[in-house]
């Protein structure tokens, strides 16, 4: 069934809306009936009235034909998509999705680069699918990990002609943009299928310079909202540009999701398309030039920043400035901004449309510090962990928990992350070095899981 809804309308706010004006009895899911005790906070009593569940009218979310697949098409208009469905169960639940739709038509092994979510090894683990690491250039001057490049890719594709599926992440969560359109068309060359975590992107279809991965040639992309837009957390989308169903797409999606997926979540996601519909352009460009005036402030005072495409991060290097990130974490928050992640000698602060200028003004005058003398970085040896079994297999392995110092030479049963931004340290599956102990005491992580 085709949909050609009227742009600037949003179909779940109205449909919750108009059933809460007709104060029908609600002898039906939720338990709280639209009313909770008087007990209850405020916030909590004035959004009661629009949480629903699957009655009639409100469509369903994994058969979806009426409100929410109107919604999920005027969506779809807005990222070029083939199609987009919506998941309330953020990204996480979309890159299962993903993982398991690609898997099953193109084969379980995936070319990954290291720096994905943990939501990808574990919809690995749950699917069966391996992945098979390209891990890019570490940069010592910034103390991380370069995008992947296109080379990087190719010549892995090269090395491995069996593999059909490439996934990679941009924007990451420190706001550095890969070069997608050619990582695309060098997968495409090879006969290859792209998949791009963009959870952190789900505004570059309105910010000024940059393109969305979907209009570069990714062939299954999922965007969190929550992350950058006006939208409640856990609110996602999943985006593709392969001759995929809607039935095929929602069905792999409710082997995972919730059966009761929240109403509140969806409406605020069918707000926001029918907002970015009507502003969304204009609000990021006036986004970009208002960071851009920032950044230029702050680098006038002796701010090091990252350089970074995404009006939506600002980043800092700490130790570029001489400073560690917990200092720079403390200046801030003694003037009442509280950074969204500092570690690794970064700090990161999202900003948005939403950012009130006095925000902006609190942070210029938090980071007005004297300049020292900067703190180097490490120099690491990118040691390659062996996989030494499958990530599903160690999942579900016998298991025991040990001290990192114990667990050199032993077979990792469980996935450790860095959180934020939730990139694996080490790989269920993967025998640990010494290398990956020492990231996950200086991590702040002092066991493990191991198989038995």
């Amino acid at each position: 069934m085709t949909y050609k809804p009227e742009r600037n309308s949003s179909p779940i706010c109205e449909f919750l809306e108009a059933y809460n004006r007709q104060q029908i009895a609600r002898l039906h899911m939720p338990g709280h009936k639209g009313r909770m005790p008087d007990s209850y906070p405020a916030f909590l009593q004035q959004t009661a009235p629009f949480d629903l569940t699957e009655i009639a009218g409100a469509d369903a979310l994994y058969e979806a034909e009426g409100i929410i697949a109107q919604s999920e098409a005027l969506t779809a208009q807005l990222y070029g998509s083939r199609y987009t469905c919506y998941s309330a169960g953020g990204s996480t639940l979309s890159i299962l999705t993903m993982v398991s739709l690609a898997a099953q038509r193109y084969g379980r092994r995936i070319l990954a680069a290291r720096g994905t979510h943990l939501a990808f090894v574990n919809a690995c683990a749950l699917t069966g699918a391996e992945p098979v690491w390209v891990y890019p250039a570490y940069r010592q001057e910034e103390g991380l990990c370069a995008m992947v490049t296109p080379e990087e890719i190719d010549t892995a594709m090269a090395g491995h002609p069996d593999i059909r599926l490439v996934y990679i992440t941009s924007p990451d969560y420190y706001g550095r943009i890969a070069d997608v359109k050619t990582i695309a068309e060098v997968v495409h060359r090879r006969g290859g299928i792209l998949l791009c975590d963009s959870a952190h992107g789900s505004h570059l279809p309105f910010a000024p310079g940059v393109d969305h991965p979907i209009a570069l040639g990714a062939d299954l992309c999922c965007d969190s909202p929550h992350k950058t837009l006006p939208v409640f957390t856990g609110g996602s989308l999943f985006h593709t540009n392969l001759p995929l169903t809607p039935h095929e797409i929602k069905g792999e999606m409710s082997l995972y999701g919730s059966t009761s997926p929240s109403y509140l979540i969806m409406a605020s996601l069918d707000a926001c398309q029918c907002w970015l519909h009507k502003t969304g352009k204009a609000a990021f460009e006036a986004l970009d030039h208002r960071v851009r005036a920032v950044k230029a402030a702050l680098k006038a005072q002796g701010v090091t920043l990252m350089d970074t495409q995404d009006c939506t991060k600002i980043t800092l290097d700490c130790q570029a400035m001489g400073y560690t990130h917990e200092q720079i974490g403390t200046a801030l928050r003694q003037q009442d901004c509280e950074p969204e992640f500092c570690g690794g000698g970064k700090v990161v602060l999202m900003v948005s449309p939403q950012t009130p200028d006095v925000d902006f003004e609190r942070l210029i005058m938090a980071l007005r510090l004297p300049r020292l003398p900067a703190l180097p970085y490490p120099m690491l040896e990118m040691e390659r962990p062996e996989q030494a079994v499958p990530v599903r297999e160690a999942v579900l392995a016998p298991a025991e928990e040990v001290p990192v110092e114990q667990a050199v030479g032993r077979i990792a049963a469980a996935t450790r992350i860095s959180c934020p931004p939730g990139i694996p340290i080490v790989a269920a599956g993967e025998k640990i070095g010494d290398n990956q102990k020492n990231l996950l005491k200086n991590s702040g992580i002092f066991s493990l899981f191991v198989i038995k």
